[in-house]
């Protein structure tokens, strides 16, 4: 994060606080939205900023430093580890609440055909050359971690074209809520495979500004990712 860059208040789902706010900043270091290297506000920042307690936000930094995501020094603050393994954010999955992998692929399925369907609209040819360099990449042979921020960088190029403010802002936002569903897609090269190939399709549909196409690309897409992820979870 930036030394200028906010975080919107944390939405409670029920869980402990300081373990919320650690999903939320592992969300963000993995998605690469914080990148190494950068460095994180203060406690008391953080705490104003997500509008919970400073004590919640030491025990969350405390347990993001033990598993490797940040480091903390002093004089220097706090800031995200060079290189952040992908099987550190694999390490607890079985672990996690079923149904939050289930309320987040639903949550996709609903909106991202939409998003989809007016791209395919709008998006001009130096946004479709961006798509075209993503896809390209997620050709090659890639780690999972690589793999997951080339799928977020799709999806949220996907939504930029919409040329809706909310619409990209949302995609941003809901990266923390739906970073689990979309790692256990990415754990296997099979599942590497299958999203290059979705985005693929999703492509030629948004190149042949076909809108139609496009919606059934992305949700066929985000079926077949749904059901990879719960035949692993299994």
């Amino acid at each position: 994060m930036s030394d200028h860059a906010t975080l919107a208040p944390l939405e409670r789902h029920g869980g402990s606080v300081h373990e919320e706010i650690v999903a939320r900043l592992r969300a963000l270091i993995l998605a690469g939205v914080l990148k190494p290297g950068d460095r994180l506000a203060t406690e008391r920042e953080l705490a104003e900023q997500l509008i919970v307690s400073r004590s919640a936000v030491r025990e969350a930094l405390l347990r993001l430093e033990s598993a490797g995501l940040v480091e903390r020094r002093q004089g220097s603050g706090t800031r995200v580890s060079a290189r952040i393994p992908i099987s550190t954010a694999l390490a607890s999955w079985r672990d996690d609440d079923p149904t939050s992998i289930a309320a987040a692929s639903e949550f996709r399925t609903v909106v991202e055909p939409q998003i989809a369907r007016l791209a395919a609209t709008r998006i001009d040819a130096a946004e479709l050359d961006a798509l075209a360099a993503v896809v390209a990449e997620s050709s090659t042979v890639l780690d999972g971690e690589r793999s997951v921020q080339l799928d977020i960088a799709f999806h949220a190029g996907v939504a930029s074209a919409t040329r809706n403010p909310l619409l990209a802002s949302l995609s941003e936002l809901t990266v923390s809520w739906t970073l689990e569903a979309r790692l256990f897609s990415h754990v296997a090269a099979g599942g590497r495979r299958l999203s290059h190939e979705g985005h693929a399709r999703i492509l030629r549909a948004l190149r042949a500004a076909n809108p139609d196409a496009a919606e059934a690309a992305m949700r066929v897409h985000l079926d077949e990712i749904a059901d990879l992820a719960q035949h692993l979870r299994d």
